[in-house]
């Protein structure tokens, strides 16, 4: 166990060896009570008990009373500061370390699963740190402890009282067994629970549109089901058998009664022995009864551990070097490939150059590998062959965290924070002031709005951006982009959910944010890309055609044919 603990925490296991000893001798304490209680039946059985000696252990048990009063209020204290401290790193660092592998690692694991590992198996683990993790140490030093010393005392009778424990030991294990195999099947219930709330509550406007709410939603109110029946089922499996190990534990007292009197008839033994059996017996059983609870909790901790050491050993994206300056910030692939799965090429041999203070726009059909680009840029995945350079620089090499702090990124998909307007936008900025917040919503055309608020810049927003139309969140994604100031810029369609009057405000705003930056735009509506120094056309992973406006028009090839098309349907009426 306390290697499974530190496989999980690692160093951060030594915070808790002075919490555990606290509690191993807490024990000690509890021996001095069983002591006291041995040699008071011992004194009466001699008809030596007097005042004196009522005294004296009344001295020693209050002594052991406030040895263990310390013992246990600084061990569990201790145990419950550190062990939450630890679980607290151990959230960060999870999340952290989440946070730094590749997309594929999101697209094959549910939300579910991700916030199943980062909650309920973090708090199961926390929870047996904190509050079962003493317990289990107990029982595990006294149940020894005590079997050993009663064979120094009578092998016979202390072979009966073993025999009764090794009986019980194949019933424990059931039950530990019972609770991890339905306990992973609860956990993968659990996470599709998980999944299907968070998807019940993202797309409840389509649901209700549907008239899919409430319990006519069958894949919520099925998953909800399932996990009714799958916690039904932990409890049915393991409760007879931690019923049955205890009701085995409560005959040791009567096993160790009947071998011990006839071993007492049978001169092999005094009343003193006797009388000691039968206390260590009555301590024995409770330690037991208290073990069969702590087990199956054990097993179960197995689990979360698992599932939380695998999430640790998803390797990261590796770098070599922290910091890089960048000589310039032209950004280069040289033949890189990419697939998300290996069956399914996205981009083949890419070749391009966007060189520092141009705008380069992707365009092309669906699929053709535009957002792929952008992200590879971004090193949110990691390219499959050839090199991406910034600045000469192979991306690869360097830290992901400062290559992002020379992008500034605007979403197709704007998600905002359960915060103030003003937060939101400072999240390009953590460290801006108020005018600066204000100077960047000015350029992304979302200041005029944001007065009309009641809080103005203090307003809060509902998670996700649900109190905001689609066109608000898109301009305080921009003010947020602007107000980092970085020298690279992607955007993806940035301006998808403007009308027609802010998308040419923001248009101006992008080129004035854009003058001498390396932009990467992703474009449908190629009225907004006229003017972009190059336009790279995709198609099925591969570049068709690279060049400005007027030479792809004159070409007459897939560009030629968009361009046109568009501009038939701006006469298109309904």
């Amino acid at each position: 166990m306390i290697s499974m603990i530190k496989s999980v925490i690692g160093e951060d296991a030594k915070k808790l060896r002075l919490p555990i000893l606290l509690m191993f001798l807490d024990s000690v304490g509890f021996m001095v009570f069983i002591g006291v209680l041995y040699n008071v039946l011992m004194d009466i059985n001699n008809n030596s008990f007097s005042m004196d000696k009522v005294k004296m252990y009344t001295v020693i048990l209050i002594i052991a009373f406030v040895f263990r009063c310390i013992m246990v209020s600084v061990g569990y204290k201790l145990n419950h500061l550190r062990g939450s401290d630890i679980i607290k790193d151990m959230r960060v660092s999870l999340g952290d370390h989440i946070r730094s592998l590749n997309l594929g690692y999101f697209n094959k694991n549910s939300i579910g699963n991700l916030m199943s590992i980062l909650t309920s198996d973090v708090t199961e683990f926390e929870r047996i740190l904190t509050h079962s993790l003493g317990e289990i140490i107990k029982a595990v030093v006294l149940i020894p402890y005590i079997t050993v010393i009663s064979f120094f005392i009578d092998t016979k009778i202390a072979l009966a009282q073993l025999i009764t424990i090794v009986i019980g030991i194949p019933i424990l294990k059931i039950s530990g067994n019972m609770a991890q195999k339905f306990g992973l099947r609860k956990r993968a219930v659990l996470s599709d629970v998980i999944s299907r709330i968070i998807e019940y509550i993202n797309g409840v406007k389509v649901f209700k549109a549907h008239n899919q709410t409430g319990d006519k939603f069958k894949r919520l109110e099925s998953s909800f089901k399932n996990f009714k029946k799958e916690s039904i089922m932990i409890e049915l499996s393991v409760a007879p058998f931690v019923l049955a190990f205890q009701i085995l534990s409560d005959f040791i007292l009567p096993v160790v009664l009947l071998v011990g009197t006839y071993t007492l008839l049978g001169g092999s033994i005094n009343e003193k022995t006797l009388i000691t059996f039968l206390i260590i017996s009555l301590s024995l059983t409770n330690i037991l009864k208290s073990l069969s609870l702590q087990y199956p909790q054990y097993k179960t901790l197995k689990l979360s551990a698992k599932k939380i050491n695998d999430a640790y050993a998803k390797k990261p994206l590796q770098y070599s070097t922290d910091n890089v300056n960048f000589k310039n910030f032209d950004i280069e692939f040289k033949n890189v490939s990419f697939a998300y799965e290996k069956d399914k090429q996205i981009l083949k041999g890419i070749n391009f150059k966007a060189k520092e203070g141009t705008t380069t726009a992707l365009v092309g059909p669906s699929g053709s590998g535009k957002t792929t680009i952008t992200s590879l840029i971004a090193r949110f995945w990691d390219n499959d062959s050839g090199e991406i350079q910034i600045g000469g620089n192979n991306i690869t090499k360097v830290n992901p965290d400062y290559l992002l702090k020379q992008m500034s990124v605007v979403f197709q998909d704007v998600y905002l924070l359960n915060d103030t307007v003003l937060n939101n936008i400072k999240l390009g900025k953590p460290d801006a002031k108020y005018e600066e917040v204000v100077r960047a919503a000015k350029l992304a055309n979302c200041h005029d709005f944001i007065e009309d608020f009641k809080d103005k810049y203090d307003t809060m927003i509902g998670e996700g951006g649900s109190t905001l139309s689609g066109g608000e969140k898109q301009r305080i994604s921009i003010a947020r982009a602007i107000l980092k100031d970085s020298p690279i810029i992607l955007l993806d369609e940035a301006t998808a959910s403007l009308d027609a009057d802010n998308e040419i405000e923001i248009q101006r705003s992008l080129q004035k944010l854009t003058e001498g930056k390396t932009v990467i735009v992703i474009a449908h509506k190629l009225n907004t890309i006229v003017n972009a120094d190059q336009i790279i056309v995709l198609n099925n992973g591969e570049i068709e055609e690279i060049g400005n406006h007027e030479k792809l028009v004159k070409n007459k090839k897939r560009y030629y044919n968009m361009y046109k098309e568009q501009e038939k349907a701006k006469g298109w009426a309904v």
